[in-house]
């Protein structure tokens, strides 16, 4: 009950400090793709705090970025290219609206917000970061995955919440760095990709 206290004012104390809305849920008609819901803020803030020190040169690129809180955080953070991927056009205007209230923008950084499927996105050669919050089922995440390795010999980076499926980054060669924990439950998982294993 505490806990659940502290998550509730934790959403609604970080969603008026951003100037943004990003609570609730929305449920998906496809049993691929799943349902969307925002990540816990207590969360984002212990992965970006202990990982955007050595990550935020990267781009940042959110698959499945719902209606856009991971994007407005890691900007918070110091991520200054930043791109949303999101398949449901309905909860992509709302990342876009979030977009013109969100409070914290810095005139160093860009934010966009791509309506795509994560299959048919061409992944750049360039050094980046990528979360990803449990956003499919198993095979459509290996499909992402593999794509994602094919396509860059960079420098890259894996943040992966509520992680179902960690068989797509052990089949690709893709090396733990850390592992965030709330008492026995994983909360996420940081990856990196060894750039030899991309070029194999």
């Amino acid at each position: 009950m505490g806990n659940s206290i502290k998550l509730f004012r934790s959403e609604f104390v970080t969603e008026k400090k951003f100037g943004i809305n990003t609570s609730g849920i929305k449920k998906s008609g496809s049993a691929e793709f799943f349902h969307y819901q925002g990540a816990s803020y207590l969360v984002l803030f212990t992965i970006f705090g202990k990982i955007s020190g050595q990550t935020k040169h990267l781009a940042f690129n959110d698959i499945g970025c719902g209606k856009g809180r991971v994007i407005f955080v890691a900007e918070y953070f110091g991520y200054n290219d930043l791109t949303g991927i999101e398949l449901d056009e309905t909860l992509l205007q709302e990342a876009r609206t979030n977009e013109k209230s969100y409070a914290f923008r810095r005139k160093e950084s860009h934010i966009q917000f791509l309506h795509a499927n994560a299959l048919d996105v061409e992944y750049k050669n360039i050094p980046s970061l990528y979360f990803l919050f449990n956003p499919f089922d198993e095979a459509v995440l290996e499909k992402v995955i593999e794509k994602i390795c094919r396509s860059t010999q960079s420098e890259t980076w894996f943040v992966y919440m509520n992680p179902l499926y960690k068989n797509a980054f052990i089949k690709n060669n893709i090396g733990i760095v850390t592992e965030f924990k709330t008492n026995w439950y994983t909360e996420a998982i940081v990856y990196r990709l060894n750039p030899v294993s991309a070029q194999s």
